[in-house]
């Protein structure tokens, strides 16, 4: 064996480093994955406290990255179609009685692990109805979607997410039932580019 190795030691040399070569290349792919996923942002949506339309809408940042949220949309569903509108802006609290300019608007910074409260459904179908909801009605609705759309240092296309929520009448009570068990991360470019357009539209 070792005078194998002498008369061949040209081709164990090649061998060694090629072996040397794929675990660097693994090494360094393995790297690049844990950095994406560092950058990766994961926005969560979800209800507090009750089910009905009481419930509170709350927005998580989950990411390593800290977000700015840029727009919050909310789409109904009803018999007649698809309706959405902005609701980032608070109009259920007067000018008057804001306490500092943060108060006025959702959009703004949200750090790693934190959370923000946008309202409660009743909220946000309010805010809704300023724009282009004034004539529906909560019971026409057969289901919404939250849509948060924010940007981060580390990318320069938006990240955002939507989560769709099912209404249901029992008895006199609507309810709100999640139809996902998370909210969907929007990571494709059309899908991106598609809220981009949308938030154009708004501008």
């Amino acid at each position: 064996m070792w005078e194998w190795i002498s008369e061949n030691s040209g081709l164990v040399q090649a061998g060694m480093a090629a072996v040397t070569a794929l675990i660097w290349v693994i090494y360094l792919h393995i790297l690049v994955l844990g950095m994406r996923r560092q950058r990766r942002t994961e926005i969560l949506i979800h209800l507090g406290g009750a089910r009905d339309l009481s419930a509170r809408i709350l927005v998580s940042n989950l990411g390593l990255e800290p977000l700015y949220v840029l727009e919050i949309m909310l789409t109904v569903w009803t018999a007649d179609g698809e309706r959405m509108s902005s609701v980032a802006d608070r109009t259920e609290i007067a000018k008057d009685q804001h306490e500092s300019p943060r108060q006025a608007t959702l959009q703004g910074a949200l750090k790693s692990g934190d959370h923000v409260d946008i309202g409660s459904v009743t909220d946000l179908l309010d805010r809704a109805r300023h724009q282009s909801f004034d004539q529906i009605e909560p019971a026409d609705i057969r289901h919404l979607q939250v849509t948060v759309a924010a940007i981060t240092a580390a990318d320069s296309h938006i990240a955002a997410a939507r989560r769709r929520f099912a209404m249901r009448r029992e008895g006199e009570t609507l309810s709100l039932r999640p139809v996902n068990l998370a909210a969907q991360q929007i990571r494709s470019r059309r899908q991106r580019r598609k809220i981009e357009t949308q938030m154009r539209k708004g501008l």
